[in-house]
């Protein structure tokens, strides 16, 4: 079976959210990466706009046998960070 090359898109500098390193990612064409690992935008809210909802209340919700508390008003995001962690923090025991 012959091998495909993959195509290198970009390479992206990104810092690990758990050490502070730095990270050097390469995506490929068809939108896979290495380098690091991301897990998605994370909200940024404003203490004003946190406590705005936290006076909304919140009420209990259940998820399979786990009972948690549920805001009403969901916070106001004024900016999203991405999350990335380094190999050595992911795979930290």
């Amino acid at each position: 079976m012959a091998r495909v090359k993959k195509e290198i898109i970009k390479r992206l500098n990104r810092t690990c959210a758990v050490c502070g390193r730095k990270i050097k990612v390469i995506v490929y064409k068809d939108r896979t990466y290495r380098g690091g690992h991301y897990f998605g935008k994370i909200p940024l809210y404003t203490k004003e706009e946190l406590n705005k909802a936290l006076k909304a209340g919140a009420h209990k919700g259940k998820i399979s046998n786990w009972e948690i508390n549920v805001l009403n008003k969901e916070p106001k995001s004024y900016k999203y960070e991405e999350y990335w962690e380094c190999p050595k923090c992911y795979w930290r025991k």
